[in-house]
């Protein structure tokens, strides 16, 4: 590790520490793509707040001495019920952002799904890391559809997630006055930003175009995408057009695990069940779609209720090891985790992607142990007490 990657994490202890660092590094327009959420940023605030609602019940006097963390998942064990998610943009705020996370992922014996929205192509990503989930972004016509499905399992992937939760394109108020844009355009906000942080405009920016002459979104077709400066790239995402009936059909063409992410209700949950789903993702797509959504983490328990035997991942707002543990005592299998990973490998690339694992499964084991448990099965909804109705968190984050 050289000497600017250990300065740069001299002082980060918990994942928050991230955020702040990452500011320091990244040009504002990037740092607010990130950090940012839809609308007025009430779901972005709630799905933080919403963890306040439940305290612990610790058992005492247990032998804490051997802690598993362990957890199976799609017939594979991981280390930890956690992993990094989907995260479209990643080689925004890294060079080589997409391969770093994987690498790191495989490392740790976590799980990492790599976003359709990326810059290395699927192919590159599984040789790196062969326990790969791809998250896809799929549109209405069917020829793309079994294009991509079948280029996926071509490529050896075992685990399918289908994005559903954007039939059309969100606003994100605070990356656009910051002169954030796709397709990329030479704003002078984001111009100025650039200047004003040349170790990422010639460290990650610059070094990508240099390699790639015109980066391309390569994961969200058959045989590629558009380019990062090209008008079309704007049609990147889901459809407006995707229904039940195109998941019936991945369905019936994909022989491996298929999971729907951006689930937010009981019943949809069920009726993925009733199509032979493996998996769902309860999601509000980290506050980044809907503004005044409920946060996944309360209607955790009654779609968990309505799953069945499926998988059930959630994610969204989840900051610490602690935050972890209570899905899984809500009823999640995992956690899927975003932002803070970007943030990580902003401030110092896969060093930075190891220490937020690090940090996350170092709070899990010691809070297992504080809980007097030593296993993931133990923890249930008797350990939390809902103590109170989740209150408005301002801006600054002083409840209201």
């Amino acid at each position: 590790m050289s000497l600017t990657t250990r300065r740069r994490l001299r002082d980060i202890y918990q994942l928050t520490d991230f955020e702040a660092a990452s500011r320091r590094y990244l040009p504002r327009a990037v740092y607010e793509y990130v950090r940012n959420g839809a609308g007025f940023e009430v779901s972005l605030r709630r799905n933080r707040a919403v963890f306040h609602r439940y305290l612990w019940k610790p058992y005492r006097l247990r032998d804490v001495s051997q802690v598993d963390p362990s957890v199976i998942l799609f017939g594979e064990r991981y280390a930890q019920p956690f992993g990094l998610a989907p995260t479209g943009g990643a080689a925004m705020t890294c060079f080589d952002a997409d391969k770093l996370e994987a690498a790191a992922a495989y490392r740790h014996g976590v799980f990492y799904a790599l976003s359709a929205n990326s810059l290395t192509p699927l192919e590159d990503i599984i040789r790196i890391n062969p326990r790969t989930w791809f998250a896809a972004y799929l549109p209405s016509d069917t020829d793309i559809i079994d294009g991509m499905v079948d280029r996926v399992a071509a490529a050896g992937y075992n685990v399918l997630m289908v994005t559903i939760d954007v039939p059309v394109a969100a606003q994100r108020v605070a990356e656009t006055r910051a002169g954030y844009t796709m397709p990329i355009r030479p704003k002078t906000r984001a111009i100025l930003g650039g200047l004003a942080h040349p170790g990422w405009t010639f460290g990650t920016m610059g070094r990508t175009i240099l390699r790639d002459r015109d980066p391309r979104i390569v994961n969200i077709r058959p045989h590629g995408g558009p380019g990062l400066f090209s008008s079309e790239i704007g049609a990147v995402g889901g459809s407006s057009r995707f229904t039940w009936d195109h998941v019936q059909r991945i369905r019936d063409r994909w022989r491996g695990k298929l999971v729907l992410k951006g689930i937010l209700r009981a019943e949809d949950a069920a009726r993925a069940a009733t199509l032979g789903v493996d998996g769902i993702g309860i999601s509000d797509h980290g506050a980044r779609l809907l503004d005044s959504t409920v946060s996944p983490l309360e209607v955790l328990g009654e779609i968990r209720r309505a799953a069945g035997d499926m998988t059930v991942l959630v994610d969204s707002g989840f900051r610490c090891g602690g935050d972890i543990l209570k899905a899984r005592a809500l009823g999640a299998d995992a956690v899927m985790i975003g932002r803070p990973f970007l943030q990580a490998c902003a401030v110092a690339g896969g060093a930075g992607i190891d220490r937020a694992v690090t940090i996350l499964s170092r709070e899990i084991a010691r809070d297992l142990a504080l809980l007097g448990l030593t296993s993931l099965p133990d923890l249930g909804p008797d350990l939390l007490s809902d103590v109170y109705t989740v209150p408005f968190a301002s801006r600054d984050g002083d409840e209201r």
